[in-house]
């Protein structure tokens, strides 16, 4: 009978979780429809006068910003059925500013630092690249190239002459490169090759998502990045534990779950990046299963460290990565478990936090973002995190944590808690508001209240009414 049960107990839990996707998604799809319908209620009664000349420094910086802003809300997003289309789907808007009029399109391409974000794809025209590599005349460059495939088709059979064209553009400008991203499904050995050969005395940022290819291990030497400071791994078959980059601080690894790193290659590869501030690790990417080591590594300059573990990660991953990771200085601790398709590893790894001494007493800040049950989550970290002044919910957990903390049984929990942010709108404004009040009655005020799921000009509305709000229940 316990095998239905089981059974019955994981197709629930993954349909709960593709429920908790599509909300998420729906949300998304909200926001954007709101957004387009300000943006449209704005056109409506405003008239671009293109005769106006701006000065041309003026104009150019307002392109520049233009830019900025567009790459900021072109972040990765993979879609769930890959598909053989770019993963460029919007205009560049530099391309639009050069053809409104003469006046703008003399100053866009006067602006070289408008055409230094190189994105590249099979099947591009050449003269588009070209276009930029002329007008952004030597300056640093930020390259990127994202193609994605369907299963079962042969690219590199169908595009033969694409990928030498493609290599060929990023090898030839390493040496005024700022920043490489690549992100394929396709195996490239010889760009992996070329890469490892390649002098780039410019680059600061890597972000490198390329598969296995099963023939052999692709490790290319940092050597030749002395002054990277952030690298970005995801999917490669291996690493090499021997980096000799004293600039990096900011490491991000982006595994699978059963392919992830050994256990004593992860702990040499730490050994050597002492000057690490920020650690990323993005579902399972430390195998604890093949090595059950007791060793331990310090991390004195760690500030930052953000979990995220997949849907199937195994009993002893967070608990392995604690027990393991030494973070005297710790500042900052990021959770997301939404991806987890089950509870039991969570709770494995919450009971461990309560058994043990506080491990994170100089942590300041938590960002807790999980579909589960927020009381066991927030009980743990009241006893391994004592002194946090900043907390920041999501959606799933935001009324469950707030009723654990105003609990009379709960009231020397986070006694410097100053700072509370939400994630989502989605919550019970009555939890809050007995929350508020009751951090006053015991003398412990919140001096801050944010909302941070909407940026721009709606958040700092949001965020002006929040402040309201905490001053009326302090005043009440």
């Amino acid at each position: 009978m316990t095998q239905p049960h089981s059974v019955t107990e994981t197709g629930f839990a993954k349909l709960m979780s593709k429920i908790r996707e599509s909300e998420r998604t729906l949300d998304a799809m909200y926001r954007k429809a709101a957004d387009l319908e300000t943006l449209l209620r704005g056109s409506a009664n405003t008239r671009l006068d293109v005769s106006i000349k701006l000065p041309v420094e003026v104009l150019g910086m307002i392109f520049r910003e233009v830019i900025v802003q567009s790459d900021a809300c072109m972040d990765y997003h993979p879609s769930p059925f890959e598909s053989d289309q770019p993963e460029w789907p919007v205009t560049r808007p530099e391309l639009l500013v050069s053809h409104v009029s003469r006046y703008w399109r003399a100053v866009a391409i006067a602006t070289p630092s408008l055409w230094t974000y190189i994105r590249l794809y099979v099947e591009q025209s050449v003269d588009l690249v070209d276009l930029y590599l002329s007008r952004s005349r030597g300056l640093p460059l930020f390259i990127a190239f994202r193609q994605h495939f369907v299963c079962g088709t042969h690219p590199r059979q169908a595009y033969s002459a694409e990928y030498p064209r493609i290599i060929a553009t990023i090898l030839d400008h390493m040496h005024i490169c700022r920043r490489l991203e690549i992100r394929t499904n396709v195996a490239i050995p010889e760009l992996l090759d070329g890469l490892g050969r390649s002098r780039a005395p410019l680059l600061k940022e890597i972000v490198l998502h390329h598969p296995r290819s099963g023939i052999r291990e692709h490790m290319f030497s940092f050597s030749s990045f002395p002054t990277l400071t952030h690298l970005e791994l995801g999917q490669l078959m291996s690493i090499s534990t021997t980096m000799p980059i004293k600039t990096l601080t900011s490491l991000t690894l982006d595994g699978l779950p059963s392919f992830g790193l050994p256990a004593a290659t992860f702990l040499n590869l730490l050994s050597g990046l002492q000057s690490l501030s920020r650690l990323a690790l993005l579902d399972e990417a430390v195998d604890f299963d093949r090595s059950h080591t007791t060793d331990v590594v310090e991390m004195p300059s760690l500030r930052c460290l953000i979990l995220k573990p997949g849907p199937d990660i195994s009993r002893i991953y967070l608990t392995g990565l604690i027990q393991m990771v030494i973070t005297p200085e710790l500042e900052e601790l990021v959770l997301d478990f939404t991806s987890v398709s089950s509870p039991r590893e969570i709770h494995l790894f919450l009971r461990y936090l309560k058994r043990e001494a506080p491990r994170f007493l100089s942590l300041r800040d938590i960002t807790i973002n999980s579909p589960f049950d927020g009381f066991d989550i927030t009980s743990a970290f009241v006893h391994a995190a004592p002194n946090i002044n900043g907390l920041s919910l999501s959606r799933y957990n935001i009324d469950s944590v707030l009723t654990y903390l105003t609990h009379d049984a709960r009231q020397e929990a986070f006694p410097k808690l100053r700072t509370l942010q939400f994630e989502s709108p989605h919550f019970d404004w009555d939890v809050v508001l007995s929350f508020l009040r009751k951090r006053k009655q015991l003398g412990r005020p919140l001096h801050c209240l944010k909302f941070k799921g909407f940026g721009g000009s709606k958040g700092e509305v949001l965020d002006g009414l929040f402040d309201k709000l905490l001053e009326a229940c302090l005043a009440v």
